[in-house]
């Protein structure tokens, strides 16, 4: 059976959210006024009206409306994500309050509508005085009165929809609006885009000599290993002598299609281009010599530049380990939290990985880089946890 709310349970909701909008003026107020000496306060009530807003309105972090036609069309595929504070939480509040009479407004305006409505159906079908209309007499509201009134009634009716629709819009846009980077933090922002991309340009040089070294120092060298066998099998005379040189260029072979094998899963392995990131941590679950386990509880792949940083960083995370750590388990785990796809590796060793490493700095570059986040916990003594978390639209 679907758990996805009915389209009338949406609607039920989107009601509940505007009449709370409305209702929720005198809290914003309160919070305008504590902002001065309670800072807390007015970031806990902007928070309240972000998952008013999420919750029942529909508004949602990328803009796609959660499924209802109904929540759809208020959202209006407004996009919303985070949650004002400080003084931007008083200015959304005062925007807010605003946008809340508005809508009280708009709302006592047709209800009245609707009371008027009922009453000229009333007195047309029982024939006695309308006064909400001035017919202080009986029998002056007939049908005729309300056939000729309903075409401005109809008007008036769209209006007060587009009017509610309106409200409910203009309330996303004050969220939306107080969450929109100043120039200080675009400056910043402008200047972390700077460092990443410099640091993007030095990890692909690095990768690049550190491929260049692997192909010179392991396969270059068996390549010249196995034409020096292939010499002698051709200057060797003795049968004996020529099956054990022959034999022994067969071995070499295999060994360079296993480095040239290693070069590769370490360029980029095809099994992840292939099959995705699920596979491709298997893979290299079962290449580590230490035993390591892997919990995947993602239920769809993740974007490319998501799977390639995720899976880089497992496999830097591992070869550290057994390096440097002594580890004897390595835990690997990938999980959704929210927008962001989380990937922790966790290691049994004895601790005291250095963030500015070559390594783990090239890993945090590539995260950063897809505007995700590293942490590493790595105290004396163990264990190193390493978590990455990079957003997944």
């Amino acid at each position: 059976m679907s758990s996805t709310p009915s389209p009338q349970r949406h609607v039920v909701r989107a009601v509940a959210g505007y009449l709370l909008g409305v209702l929720t003026v005198p809290l914003d107020l309160l919070g305008v006024l504590a902002a001065p000496f309670a800072a807390g306060l007015t970031d806990r009530i902007a928070r309240l009206e972000q998952r008013r807003l999420t919750g029942l309105l529909g508004v949602r972090a990328t803009g796609t409306p959660n499924g209802s036609p109904a929540v759809g069309y208020l959202a209006a595929d407004v996009p919303v994500t985070g949650v004002p504070s400080g003084p931007r939480a008083a200015g959304y509040l005062a925007a807010r309050s605003l946008v809340g009479v508005l809508g009280g407004l708009v709302l006592a305006l047709s209800g009245l509508g609707v009371v008027v409505a009922v009453a000229l159906v009333y007195g047309a079908v029982t024939g006695e005085a309308v006064p909400i209309v001035d017919a202080t007499e009986p029998g002056q509201v007939t049908w005729a009165t309300v056939a000729v009134l309903a075409l401005p009634g109809a008007v008036l009716c769209f209006l007060a929809v587009h009017g509610l629709l309106g409200v409910v819009r203009a309330d996303a846009w004050c969220l939306r609006s107080s969450l929109r980077p100043g120039p200080e933090e675009l400056a910043q922002r402008v200047a972390q885009l700077t460092t990443t991309r410099a640091d993007v340009v030095e990890v692909i040089d690095d990768e690049r000599r550190r491929i260049e070294r692997d192909l010179h120092d392991g396969v270059q060298q068996r390549v010249v290993a196995l034409s020096i066998l292939l010499g002698r099998v051709d200057r060797e005379t003795d049968a004996d002598r020529r099956t054990e040189l022959h034999r022994r260029a067969i071995a070499e072979t295999g060994h360079i299609l296993d480095e040239l094998r290693e070069v590769s899963w370490r360029i980029y392995p095809a099994m992840l281009a292939r099959d995705g990131l699920h596979a491709a941590l298997e893979a290299l679950a079962d290449r580590t010599p230490v035993p390591t386990g892997l919990d995947y509880a993602l239920s769809e792949r993740a974007p490319r530049p998501v799977e390639s940083a995720c899976y880089f960083t497992a496999s830097e995370a591992i070869t550290n380990a057994i390096k440097h750590s002594g580890a004897t388990a390595i835990e690997v785990e990938v999980v959704r939290a929210g927008a962001l796809v989380r990937l922790r590796v966790r290691d049994d060793g004895r601790g005291g990985a250095d963030p500015a490493g070559h390594g783990l700095a090239g890993i945090a570059t590539r995260v950063t880089a897809l505007d995700g986040t590293m942490a590493v916990d790595s105290p004396p003594g163990g264990p190193t946890i390493i978590t990455v978390e990079v957003p997944c639209g």
